[in-house]
């Protein structure tokens, strides 16, 4: 009986501890009481229900090509190993080596599983993030500016890109949960260098979103054959920024993007002329993909 059992184990045995991870790891984000910030509805975008029905189609041709992996080894298993005499079953060398390699298959894949489970909660909280601010910057289109949303750059990507009346602005968005409850748990610190949230305190995001400016700065003076004053920003949906007194010293900003009056103020030496701002757009339309 025994014997029996080492077989259906080694098939039954990875997929309990895949979905018992699974439901570790979301017992342990609730326990860590950290939630978005986001308070705000996010409304349906073009194509959504689509979207989702397509995504639902995703999951089910998944599931379909899983099964028919599946069930002919298991067809297999089920009907031969009643019929195998295990009383003359011996473990061996060879037995040893195949359970080795099995442990360190299922660790493996513990693993992984483990690491996209985690990367598709950072992922799904950075697309309600950046769809979050998309909603937000909407009204700019009735204060004369244009707004683009995840423009292809060299190897990463623009969150977003608002041209406004005097310069164009390379918003990056970022997520952050909120510890604790309360106010003060979504108060965030900024002095022109760093990022002080509740729990920790990081400079990544608004170097990251300097170096993205640079980048575009560069692509626009070639595309648009002068030089466009284009402004960093880190957007943080959610969260209530405290600016210090050096904060305007830097050359990054940091905003709610609730804040629409940055994106209309005289961040250039003059107004852009329609003629610049028509060739920034075009220039950036081009850099999407065309359809398959």
């Amino acid at each position: 009986m025994m014997y029996t059992l080492i077989p259906l184990l080694s098939i039954i045995l990875p997929i309990l501890v895949a979905v018992a991870i699974v439901f570790l790891i979301r017992f342990l984000q609730m326990r860590d009481g950290r939630r978005s910030p986001l308070t705000d509805k996010l409304h349906h975008g073009p194509g959504e229900q689509l979207r989702r029905e397509l995504e639902k189609s995703s999951d089910g041709i998944d599931e379909a090509f899983m099964t028919i992996s599946f069930i002919g080894p298991f067809l297999i298993c089920a009907w031969a190993l009643p019929q195998l005499d295990w009383s003359k079953v011996k473990f061996g060398l060879g037995e040893w080596i195949l359970s080795i390699f099995f442990v360190g298959m299922l660790a493996w894949a513990i693993r992984k599983v483990t690491r996209l489970v985690a990367k598709r909660q950072r992922l799904r909280e950075g697309l309600d993030a950046e769809l979050m601010t998309a909603q937000l910057l909407i009204p700019l289109a009735s204060k004369g500016c244009q707004v683009f949303h995840d423009i292809p750059a060299d190897g990463f990507n623009l969150d977003h890109v608002v041209i406004g009346p005097h310069a164009v602005y390379m918003v990056e968005t970022k997520s952050r949960r909120k510890p604790g409850k309360g106010k003060q748990s979504a108060n965030v610190e900024y002095d022109g260098k760093a990022l002080r949230f509740p729990d920790h305190v990081t400079s990544k995001p608004v170097e990251q979103a300097r170096h993205e400016a640079r980048w575009l700065a560069e692509f626009l003076r070639g595309a648009a054959g002068e030089n466009v004053p284009v402004v960093p920003v880190v957007a943080l949906p959610g969260w209530y920024v405290n600016s210090g007194r050096n904060a305007h010293l830097s050359d990054v900003i940091v905003l709610n993007p609730k804040m629409h009056a940055t994106f209309t103020g005289k961040h250039g030496d003059k107004p852009l002329s329609d003629s610049l701002r028509n060739r920034i757009a075009y220039a950036l339309m081009q850099r999407y993909p065309a359809l398959p």
